[in-house]
């Protein structure tokens, strides 16, 4: 017999990452060669990205705060996904905005 009560949201907090490590030329002259030209080759996807590519006012907003230390937690209800910072629903649009800049990942959050 299934019960008919509905399941409640499952709210799980996603971190800000680091997207891009930033190497210095003498940390990138002692590692391996093909280390050193994936690390290389990182570095300038990264800087394309930022600098190519504009974020909107509300993504750049909700990068802000996330860098304060502000949470982003994702809701899962029933059928549908969302995200919401201080207590405020973002639209997913803006989320995927920092998740292709490689600020937060979405697909493996933790509890």
């Amino acid at each position: 017999m299934k019960s008919n009560q509905s399941l409640a949201p499952i709210e799980t907090t996603i971190p800000l990452l680091e997207p891009v490590r930033i190497y210095t030329a003498k940390e990138l002259a002692v590692m391996r060669r093909s280390r050193m030209l994936a690390c290389i080759e990182a570095q300038e996807a990264f800087y394309l990205m930022e600098h190519t590519t504009k974020m909107g006012g509300q993504a750049i907003e909700i990068r802000r705060q996330l860098e304060e230390g502000v949470l982003l937690i994702q809701v899962k209800e029933k059928s549908r996904t969302r995200y919401k910072v201080n207590g405020e629903f973002i639209a997913p649009r803006i989320i995927r905005q920092l998740e292709k800049r490689g600020l937060v990942k979405l697909g493996g959050a933790k509890k």
